[in-house]
C-alpha cells in the first residue's frame, strides 16, 4: 500500500483508491475544486427549489392565510379527520395573458381593416410603410403568443390548484383547565335550572391525561365476563364409543368398492363424529386486578368531565311515572328525543326521600318506570356503574348522592 494514497473521494457512494504517481493531476484537481468552491459560495445563498415534493404552498393575503391542498393527499376534506374540514374553498386566480394577447390581435387586426376602407385615401407609400408595420406587430404578437403558449402547462396546473383559506376554519373546542374544571354547577332535573355549584374530587374527576390503554383493558374484561361460559356439557363419540361390530364389512378386493375397515368411521352414516366437543366448558371469561377496574372507571369519569359531557344534578326523582313529562324534563338538557343518548345514575336513599316507598334499589320508582320507554335513556345504580356503560351513552348524569357514593368507593385504594 505504499505505491497507493488512499483519499476520501467518494464517487457513488464508494472509496476509490488514488495512485500516488497522480499526484501532479491531484494538485491541478485541488486548484480545480478551489475555484468551484468560490462559485459554490456565490451560489449557497441562492434558495433551493425541489420539484418532486409536494408541501403547503402558503400565500399571506391581506385578510386570512390561503393553504394549497397537496396533490398526494388522498383524504376527502369534507371528512372530519381532514385538516381542512370545515374551511371554505378559494377558487385560484387564472393568468389573463393569453386572453390579453387575443385582444391585441383583434384590436390591430381591426385598426388595418379600418385604415384600409377609410375615406381618405393615402399615398401608396404610406400605405406600403403601414401595411409592413401591421406585419411587423403581427409577426411580434405571433412571437409572443408561441411564447404564452409554452406557459399553458403552468396555466393547467395552476387552474387545478385548490386553495382554502384557514380563516374560516371553526374553533376546536377546547376544555377547562384543572382545577376550575371540577367545579361543575348543580341542576335541577325539573327545571334544567342551576341550584348551585358542587367541588368534584381531584382524585377521582382529575385524571390527566387519560389512560386510554387502562379502558381497553377494563372494557375487554367486562365483555368477557358478559360473554362467560358455553357449550356446557356438549359431547360427543369417537370410534371407540360408537355403537358397533369391528367386524370388517366386506372384502378387501373384487367388490369394486372402496376398501373399508368397520362400519364406524367418521364419513358413514351411524358413525363416530370427528373433532366433536367433548364437554369442555367453554370459558370466555379473563380475569383483572380490582385496582385496575377501579383505576379504569376514575379515569372514564376524568374522560366525560373533560369532554364536557358530565351533568350533576341535585337528584333524579319526578313526580310522576309518566314518560312524556320525563321526556320534556330531559329535552331542557338535550337528552333524548333529537337530543343525546344519556346514562343516569343515581344512589338514592328512602330514608332521605319524602315518601319511602318511592325509592327501591337506590333510584327513584317513577323515574325508573318513565324512563323505561325512553330508548336513549338508561338508569343505574352507582354500584352498576362501569366503563363500558359510560362509554356507551354520550352524556353521563350524576345525582349528587352517586357522586359521593362514586368517589367513596372508588378512592379506597389510593
Amino acid at each position: 500500500m505504499s505505491h497507493i494514497l488512499m483519499t476520501r473521494r467518494l464517487v457513488g457512494g464508494f472509496r476509490r483508491p488514488v495512485p500516488s504517481c497522480t499526484s501532479s493531476w491531484m494538485s491541478s484537481f485541488e486548484s480545480l475544486s478551489l475555484q468551484t468552491n468560490t462559485n459554490n459560495d456565490a451560489l449557497s445563498h441562492r434558495p433551493l427549489a425541489f420539484p418532486h415534493t409536494h408541501s403547503f404552498s402558503s400565500v399571506a393575503p391581506k385578510k386570512g392565510t390561503i393553504v394549497e391542498l397537496p396533490p398526494n393527499l388522498k383524504i376527502d376534506p369534507r371528512a372530519k379527520s381532514s385538516p381542512f374540514y370545515g374551511v371554505d374553498r378559494v377558487a385560484p386566480e387564472k393568468k389573463k395573458r393569453k386572453e390579453q394577447n387575443e385582444s391585441q390581435i383583434e384590436a390591430s387586426s381591426a385598426a388595418s381593416i379600418d385604415k384600409e376602407s377609410g375615406e381618405d385615401p393615402k399615398a401608396d407609400g404610406d400605405v406600403v410603410e403601414a401595411s409592413t408595420e401591421i406585419i411587423d406587430e403581427e409577426e411580434g404578437d405571433l412571437e409572443d403568443y408561441e411564447d404564452y403558449d409554452s406557459d399553458d402547462d403552468d396555466d393547467e396546473e395552476e387552474e387545478e390548484r385548490i386553495l382554502y383559506d384557514l380563516s374560516t376554519k371553526p374553533d376546536v373546542p377546547r376544555a377547562i383547565p384543572l382545577p376550575q374544571r371540577l367545579h361543575v354547577p348543580v341542576l335541577d332535573i325539573k327545571t334544567g335550572e342551576a341550584v348551585g355549584t358542587f367541588h368534584l374530587s381531584s382524585q377521582t374527576f382529575g385524571n390527566d391525561p387519560v389512560r386510554v390503554d387502562v379502558l381497553h383493558r377494563v372494557v375487554v374484561w367486562q365483555r368477557n365476563k358478559k360473554r362467560g361460559k358455553r357449550n356446557a356439557g356438549a359431547r360427543t363419540k369417537t370410534v371407540s364409543e360408537v355403537r358397533g361390530s369391528g367386524r370388517k364389512v366386506r372384502p378387501q378386493k373384487g367388490g369394486g368398492q372402496a376398501r373399508a375397515g368397520h362400519s364406524r368411521p367418521a364419513h358413514w352414516r351411524g358413525g363416530a363424529k370427528a373433532h366433536g366437543p367433548k364437554g369442555r366448558v367453554q370459558d370466555y371469561t379473563t380475569k383483572l386486578n380490582r385496582r385496575v377496574r377501579r383505576m379504569g372507571a376514575r379515569h372514564a369519569l376524568s374522560q366525560k368531565l373533560k369532554e364536557g359531557n358530565l351533568i350533576v344534578t341535585s337528584d333524579l326523582a319526578v313526580p310522576t311515572h309518566k314518560t312524556k313529562a320525563l321526556a320534556e324534563m330531559l329535552q331542557r338538557l338535550g337528552i333524548g328525543k333529537g337530543g343525546s343518548t344519556a346514562l343516569m345514575v343515581d344512589d338514592a336513599d328512602a330514608s332521605d326521600a319524602e315518601n319511602e316507598g318511592s325509592v327501591f334499589g337506590g333510584l327513584d320508582v317513577n323515574f325508573k318506570v318513565a324512563s323505561g320507554n325512553l330508548k336513549k335513556v338508561k338508569m343505574l345504580n352507582q354500584k352498576g356503574c362501569h366503563v363500558y356503560s359510560m362509554l356507551r351513552f354520550e352524556k353521563l348524569v350524576l345525582s349528587l348522592a352517586a357522586v359521593k357514593s362514586l368517589e367513596e368507593r372508588l378512592e379506597r385504594d389510593l
